[in-house]
């Protein structure tokens, strides 16, 4: 399978993105507006690999969020581990203007649909 489409042309807010889960890829880059950021994520298959989340200032040179990887598994919250789950998770202080959900893939496949939610 190739690489994931970049969703920079669709906004992860509103109806969000599908995506296929069978490469590592980037799923949304997108504006911050204020610094809380809540992203959801269902996805299908037998996916098995983790969604990190990265920010940058200038769109271009992205680093992980601070504290990210804590949220991805804090409150029993799910990471694609070979079957469809889904997943929400919560950021109350996100660096950047600008962030992005990568894909990192493991094995399997799936789809993923990902919608996200930004305030102040």
């Amino acid at each position: 399978m190739g690489s994931l489409n970049l969703a920079t042309q669709r906004p992860l807010s509103r109806s969000g993105i599908t995506d296929n889960l069978g490469a590592t890829g980037v799923l949304g880059s997108f504006p911050v507006a204020g610094r809380r950021l809540s992203i959801q994520a269902t996805w299908t298959g037998s996916p098995v690999g983790v969604f990190s989340l990265e920010c940058a200032f200038d769109g271009t040179n992205f680093v992980p969020v601070p504290g990210a990887a804590v949220e991805f598994t804090a409150n029993g919250q799910a990471q694609p581990a070979g079957g469809g789950s889904g997943a929400v998770w919560n950021w109350s202080n996100v660096p950047g203007n600008v962030v992005r959900l990568v894909y990192t893939r493991t094995s399997g496949t799936g789809t993923a649909t990902v919608r996200a939610a930004m305030g102040s």
